[in-house]
């Protein structure tokens, strides 16, 4: 919100996109800075990746009303709810949502329905989140369901698309070996 405001200050037509985990939206910060954003008409995207847990807590232990997307009312600004593992219409939401923050209507809150998939941090192992609930979710991975409508509309082979992921796979390799490779900063 501040630093969005502060280019608007300036004169620029900067538009800001970001977003957060559900659990984070419980904080004063998020409140206190969207409900700035929303006072001020701030161009600002927020989406809120709704993934059903804040690390270890279920939505339902965090928040009364678990559809965060209704909260928008209450801040004054356009909210909008896409299914988060549909990479076409979260595309499309968001578009939608930095047009009309190009235009003067203020704030969006977006929020994305989906599941995260691996602990919180790399220490976390999730026994906390039921089997059933991480099978179902893992049926409705973006990745395959995006490369299915990449066959099904023509746009891609699946050798074309193996072979952009060896080529992304090699590029990744490299970076993690010059980075490995690299020495340390001086402490300076």
């Amino acid at each position: 919100t501040g630093a969005v405001i502060a280019e608007r200050m300036k004169g620029k037509k900067t538009v800001a996109l970001t977003w957060i985990g559900d659990g984070g939206t419980s904080t004063g910060a998020f409140h206190e800075g969207f409900n700035f954003a929303c006072v001020q008409k701030a161009p600002l995207v927020v989406i809120v990746e709704n993934n059903k847990w804040a690390y270890s807590t279920p939505t339902s232990k965090q928040a009364a009303n678990t559809r965060f997307v209704e909260r928008a009312p209450g801040y004054g600004c356009f909210g909008s709810a896409v299914d988060g593992n549909d990479v076409l219409a979260v595309y499309e939401v968001t578009r939608q949502a930095l047009a009309r923050a190009r235009d003067g209507s203020g704030p969006t809150l977006i929020e994305a329905d989906t599941m995260r998939m691996r602990g919180h941090a790399e220490h976390d192992d999730m026994k906390y989140v039921p089997r059933e609930m991480l099978e179902a979710w893992a049926a409705k991975d973006p990745i395959p369901r995006f490369e299915r409508h990449l066959h099904q509309s023509g746009a891609a082979t699946q050798p074309e698309l193996d072979g952009l992921v060896a080529s992304l796979e090699l590029s990744l390799d490299a970076d993690v070996a010059f980075a490995e490779e690299s020495p340390f900063p001086a402490p300076e």
